[in-house]
């Protein structure tokens, strides 16, 4: 028992111990609601021009998106029927399905027409996810 643990036993104050610290960075049960149309992976939350450009492409609001880091994406990939956008995050391979799109950093995007030119590639097979009250 260290004298910090022995006063606070003097106290009568209970002393607590977290088991699970990750929870409190956001990092364990990220939800994700019915309205979310696109999960976007990446180390940074995007302020890019051409993100929110993407966005408003596809017709996708902010509310509609949610970005989590990879520590955050640990939920089964049969669980996920949500597009999911890895920006210049390498994907375990558990996660290269049919769902997955995977580019370069955004800075790197926005300067690489074939790069850019295969994501509108991708983004345009998957626009009956983003939007299937039209199907």
């Amino acid at each position: 028992m260290n004298v910090q643990d022995w006063y606070l036993k003097q106290f009568n104050i209970t002393q607590y111990i977290l088991r699970n610290p990750a929870v409190l960075k956001g990092e364990i049960a990220t939800q994700i609601g019915n309205d979310i149309r696109l999960i976007v992976v990446t180390n940074q939350p995007p302020t890019q021009k051409i993100y929110f450009d993407i966005l408003k492409a596809i017709q996708l609001n902010e509310d509609q998106v949610i970005v989590l880091t990879p520590s955050q994406l640990i939920m089964p990939t049969n669980e996920i029927q949500t597009v999911v956008w890895f920006i210049d995050v390498k994907p375990d391979d558990a996660w290269l399905n049919q769902l997955t799109i995977q580019t370069i950093s955004l800075d790197l995007l926005a300067s690489a027409p074939q790069q850019k030119r295969q994501l509108w590639q991708q983004l345009c097979q998957y626009e009956n996810y983003f939007h299937p009250e039209r199907t």
